[in-house]
């Protein structure tokens, strides 16, 4: 017996075998019928006649929805699928979205040694094109991703009664994909086309028809309309918006000052501690040039510089100023450790150096100015002003967003080479372009100061707003000296002129720091200071600077450069 059940196990076997080696399927007839509606819409009929050899469950068609039209996405609106049996009963039917088609799966009764026809039906917006003097309609009517035999081939095109007929246009291409084969026939009725493949289409063989009409004919959806679909075609378009919102969180988590909110009150004098560089950088998280000026004279009113403005004649009508060092700097305790740096850039760091011209300094300016500026972002973080050097923080970003901007033009000028290449549509580089735009804006903003530094800030806002209004009432009762003595500040937060002519009128000490060849007013004192301002912050200025798918060729016409399985429409299916 168990020899016996064996022989029977091993027949069956063999018996499904060869059932299964035996199942397959061939296309006796495929006749589409295009009716181009008023609208503009599409309404698609296609009767496929199968021929079943074995047992089937059913049959799939897949149809492209999603296009590449001059480098964007371009999605085909295909509604209202239904299904009928060759009795016009719908048969149950499934209908999803994998990728850039749409498929639809239809369940035959008894679809096994015999042929039904399946027909399927559908309409479809966006599938004319808008040429300049025609509208034309490119489709693929029957599709070149058949994996089956095609017997006999036709496809009607309906047009709207009021198009004229003598003025229509109609070609054809038969092949597979790319082909520009003219196996077939045309006949023209009254407001129809008749397209016949001349011989059976083979495997991957389809029929792909172009019919062209005078414009005027049919109402295409209105401007408006078209860039709310365009719009929605551009998935990636969202890729711009969820950068945002990242760079948003992340400002709010990492780069937003702990101390935001507290309103400013007028101070009479600035953070103890903070020398008039670090006030203005602290201010807007950025070394200016005019913050190493501010240093420089306030190093000067302090003594440790004098500054002298050479007569113009004597250069050809140029300014000139000549910087002395009146006493030995090296060691002495007065001195911060930044404003060593700042004296070792314009001096030497042997301390040698006993006079050094403005000019000298503008031919240095690439030398001098970032090492200034990195020791001043370095002493800001070590006196806890900022978790972290704003420049390192600002780097890091424009890096991320500068890659994010240049990939775009490197995956299409070296890699790519053209759109129909590429598996990257333009709305894609687009998006990534318009992302690293988004992160290079947010890197302005992102350094972030520590409680300390947030509260210095409001601070160094108070003071600014007492030099730039200060009342004379108050100024009267202030030491001789207060002009200079806070002028460093107001050159760094850049109201030098609004806090000079504050003292417009009153007893003001002549400057020790600065001498020129004008006599002392606050007038010449005014033009003075703005000059030697303008001048030397431009001598530092060059420093600062220096720091796969599938491709619709519809996307023309089908008339030039047409080919099989090109437009719109196409696809394939098979059974299961």
């Amino acid at each position: 017996m168990g020899r016996c059940a064996l022989s029977v196990l091993l027949a069956l076997v063999v018996v499904a075998s060869a059932g299964a080696q035996a199942r397959s399927f061939s296309i006796e007839s495929f006749a589409a019928s295009i009716q181009v509606n008023p609208d503009a819409s599409l309404l698609v009929r296609e009767t496929i006649a199968f021929a079943f050899r074995g047992s089937h469950q059913g049959v799939y068609r897949t149809i492209p929805v999603r296009y590449e039209r001059h480098g964007f996405g371009y999605d085909l609106r295909v509604e209202g699928i239904q299904v009928l049996d060759q009795g016009g009963s719908p048969l149950t039917t499934e209908v999803s979205y994998p990728g850039r088609v749409v498929k639809i799966k239809a369940w035959v009764p008894g679809a096994q040694d015999t042929t039904r026809a399946v027909t399927i039906v559908y309409r479809v917006r966006r599938g004319l094109l808008r040429l300049d003097d025609h509208d034309e309609l490119y489709w693929n009517a029957v599709g070149s991703e058949w994996a089956a035999p095609i017997r006999t081939a036709e496809a009607v095109v309906g047009l709207p009664g009021s198009v004229p007929m003598e003025s229509v246009r109609a070609l054809a291409f038969t092949g597979p994909f790319g082909a520009a084969g003219r196996d077939y026939t045309v006949e023209k009725a009254e407001n129809f086309l008749i397209f016949r493949a001349s011989r059976p289409l083979g495997i991957g063989e389809g029929l792909t028809v172009v019919v062209g009409w005078p414009p005027g004919h049919v109402a295409f959806p209105s401007r408006a309309r078209e860039l709310a679909w365009f719009l929605l075609d551009q998935r990636w378009f969202a890729l711009p918006l969820v950068v945002l919102a990242g760079c948003f969180v992340a400002w709010r988590r990492f780069g937003r000052d702990p101390v935001d909110a507290q309103s400013v009150k007028p101070e009479y004098e600035p953070p103890p501690g903070l020398t008039p560089g670090e006030a203005g950088t602290l201010v807007d998280e950025t070394v200016h040039p005019r913050d190493v000026v501010a240093t420089v004279v306030d190093l000067a009113v302090r003594g440790h510089i004098h500054i002298k403005q050479l007569a113009p004649a004597a250069l050809f009508g140029e300014s000139e100023y000549v910087f002395t060092l009146p006493k030995p700097w090296l060691g002495d305790p007065d001195i911060a450790p930044f404003e060593v740096i700042v004296l070792a850039q314009v001096f030497g760091a042997g301390g040698v150096t006993k006079t050094r011209l403005l000019s000298e300094l503008r031919r240095d300016s690439k030398a001098i100015f970032p090492p200034i500026r990195e020791q001043l972002y370095r002493d800001l973080v070590d006196k806890k002003y900022f978790v972290g050097s704003p420049e390192s923080v600002r780097r890091r970003w424009r890096v991320i967003g500068g890659l994010s901007l240049v990939l775009p033009l490197i995956l299409f000028h070296v890699v790519l080479g053209g759109w129909e290449e590429s598996p990257f549509s333009l709305s894609i580089l687009l998006a990534l372009a318009a992302s690293g735009l988004i992160v290079l804006a947010f890197a302005r903003i992102m350094p972030r100061k520590t409680v300390r530094g947030a509260r210095a800030k409001l601070q160094v806002l108070g003071f600014q707003e007492f030099l730039e209004r200060a009342e004379k009432d108050r100024l009267g009762r202030l030491p001789p000296d207060t002009l200079h003595k806070w002028l460093p500040y107001a050159i760094a937060l850049g109201v030098e002129e609004a806090w000079i002519w504050n003292f417009k009128g009153m007893a003001v000490a002549e400057p020790t720091w600065y001498e020129s060849s004008t006599p002392f007013s606050i007038s010449n004192y005014s033009g003075g200071v703005r000059s030697f301002g303008r001048d030397a912050q431009q001598a530092w200025l060059s420093g600062a600077r220096g720091s796969g798918g599938s491709t619709w060729a519809g996307g023309g016409s089908g008339f030039s450069g047409g080919s099989s399985g090109g437009g719109g429409g196409g696809g394939g299916g098979g059974t299961f």
